[in-house]
């Protein structure tokens, strides 16, 4: 939710993106399977036949196991949480039919089967073109994309998995003989599945016996991690390239490819640097200002009663300095009770029917703030009550609640940690808890990974991330997660900002030339701020190197800000006397 309002790619929509809701129902098949329904704008003042795309969601979007269709449709409705039907649920305008299903909890991946289902129930319900029937899904439901693909491959006319959490190799044959068109995105970086996942997939289509035509396409976005839908759905081409294609036909739309690579040739180190570690040092003659941080309240959620507590994890950062403070406050909605409002992730208690919006507000080390907001539904579950008499229809297990606790830090030489998970289940018990590293180096040592106390030793400098799962007395089970980051103690940088400068006038320019140093990493970035003095310009503000012309007669103080890779700050000032002519 970094943005909450999008621009929809003008070559496929001449519609403006609005703050209301474009018409998104929720909607369950005849087996009980939830979805979304999204119809352009003029389906029903005509009879023309209209595009489709299936849009498969990550693993966070799965829905309850209940086939009660009151339920099924409540819990729909955070599928809008990512992806297309989040643009759709912000304004955005498709010329195409949009159906967004959810997968049940009960599935760990999507089977081809069960898209095939929703997708033959909406057939006979609207007027699709069997011609044009699209395939995309991210994560959970890029994986979904390649085996229901490659299960029916004769059936789409193109398909875009993005961030895929796995392949289906076996298939890439019967992909590449049905010249269906594929174009698989991945961030170069993910640490949640491998880019190699998604390349792999494309390498096996374009060396098929058949030759597909066209040619798979494949984008790596150097440096990005595992979220990279936003960027693929509105930064590149690939709504405008899958609708160019009809099936049966082999036009080839390669040559759009919306700026990014597509042709396998991306950048594939995941470090997105240049190098050169200057900054922006192109002639800006305006002092530069403090940016902005920039905070996501995380995506819209929707619980059903009786559950009434839900955790929201945020994320915060600064580009030019450190995040100072978390301020969580109610902007609208019934009682509820917050904990953990000064940190990022918040904890709500006590919810009632009904819709709330949380604000999170996070100020920098300069005094900047910035704010972002989440909605949370509070919907009614199904009644309770029975006539007397009636035989009790059995109730759909309610899996546990799974707290994994809030991120932490170990500064070295410690090198371990407890960390203490916390489960409860509202309708039975927990019967066994399981503790796994899902990131971080190899040489950590666990132990208790199936107690609520996880403790770990022989830590190493970085990141690592441990995921809790508890299992109830019926099965039922869920997970979280848990960031530890281990740094070296509050070493600071060293900073100069070199000697003290005299000049006298009519030279009014000067090259001021920083250095830093870091003992246990490296210096991640460069600030320059005048504190003190008339009027100038300067340019190489966010380099080790300052540029300053047009200065008066009198003294300036300069401060030059670096930080390393841990976060740390330090700083060190230097004066410049400018003279006039005759040295006074």
């Amino acid at each position: 939710m970094l943005k909450k309002f999008y621009l929809i790619l003008a070559v496929i929509t001449t519609a403006t993106v609005s703050m209301v809701s474009a018409q998104q129902t929720a909607k369950v098949t005849a087996s009980g399977t939830g979805y979304l329904e999204y119809l352009p704008q003029g389906y029903n003042s005509n009879n023309d036949k209209y595009p489709i795309v299936i849009a498969l969601h990550g693993i966070k979007e799965k829905g309850t196991s209940s086939k009660d269709p009151n339920l099924v449709k409540a819990g729909v409705l955070k599928v809008a949480n990512v992806g297309l039907a989040k643009y759709v649920k912000y304004g955005a305008k498709y010329p195409f039919i949009l159906i967004s299903p959810q997968l049940k909890k009960s599935h760990g991946t999507w089977p081809a089967e069960y898209v095939m289902e929703v997708l033959n129930h909406v057939k006979k319900n609207l007027r699709v073109d069997d011609r044009r029937i699209y395939l995309t899904g991210l994560s959970l439901g890029g994986f979904g994309v390649w085996k229901t693909a490659g299960e029916y491959p004769s059936v789409f006319a193109a398909i875009a998995p993005i961030c895929s959490g796995g392949n289906s190799l076996g298939k890439a044959n019967d992909i590449a003989a049905q010249n269906l068109p594929a174009w698989g995105f991945h961030g170069g970086s993910d640490k949640v599945v491998s880019y190699k996942v998604t390349t792999k997939m494309i390498d096996a289509i374009n060396s098929a016996p058949k030759r597909p035509t066209p040619l798979a396409k494949l984008t790596i976005f150097p440096g990005m991690n595992h979220v990279i839908w936003d960027k693929a759905y509105k930064e590149t081409s690939v709504l405008t390239w899958m609708l160019g294609y009809k099936k049966g036909e082999t036009n080839d739309n390669d040559n759009d490819d919306g700026g990014e690579d597509g042709d396998g040739d991306a950048d594939e180190d995941g470090d997105g640097e240049d190098g050169d570690g200057d900054g922006d040092e192109d002639g800006d003659e305006e002092e530069v200002e403090n940016s902005d941080p920039i905070v996501d309240a995380g995506s819209d959620r929707s619980i059903i009663l009786p559950t009434n507590s839900l955790y929201i994890q945020a994320q915060a950062s600064d580009q030019d300095g450190s995040i100072e403070f978390y301020q969580w406050t109610k902007i609208s909605g019934g009682s509820s009770t917050l904990k953990g409002a000064s940190s990022p992730k918040l904890r709500a208690l006590d919810l009632i029917e009904g819709e709330y919006v949380f604000r999170l507000t996070v100020k920098d080390n300069k005094g900047s703030e910035t704010s972002d907001d989440v909605t949370v539904n509070v919907v009614k579950g199904s009644s309770e009550e029975e006539e007397e008499g009636e035989e009790e229809e059995e109730e759909e297990n309610q899996t546990p609640f799974v707290f994994a606790g809030q991120d932490k830090t170990v500064n070295l030489p410690s090198n371990a940690i407890n960390i203490q998970g916390k489960a409860s289940d509202k309708d039975g018990s927990i019967e066994s808890y399981q503790w796994t590293k899902v990131y971080g180096a190899a040489s950590a040592n666990l132990s208790g990974t199936t107690e609520a106390t996880l403790r770990v030793s022989n830590l190493e400098r970085g990141a690592y991330i441990f995921k809790f799962t508890a299992i109830d007395n019926k099965g039922g089970s869920e997970s979280d997660l848990v960031k530890v980051t281990v740094k070296n103690k509050d070493v600071l940088p060293i900073v100069s900002a070199g000697p003290d400068k005299i000049i006298s006038l009519p030279n009014n320019t000067i090259s001021l030339q920083g250095q830093a140093s870091a003992k246990d990493g490296k210096i991640v970035s460069y600030q320059w701020t005048k504190t003190y003095g008339g009027k100038l310009n300067q340019s190489g503000s966010t380099g080790s190197t300052l540029r300053i012309s047009n200065l008066e007669r009198g003294a300036y103080i300069f401060r030059l800000t670096a930080k390393d890779n841990d976060g740390n700050l330090n700083h060190d000032y230097v004066k410049v006397t400018v003279r006039s002519r005759n040295g006074t």
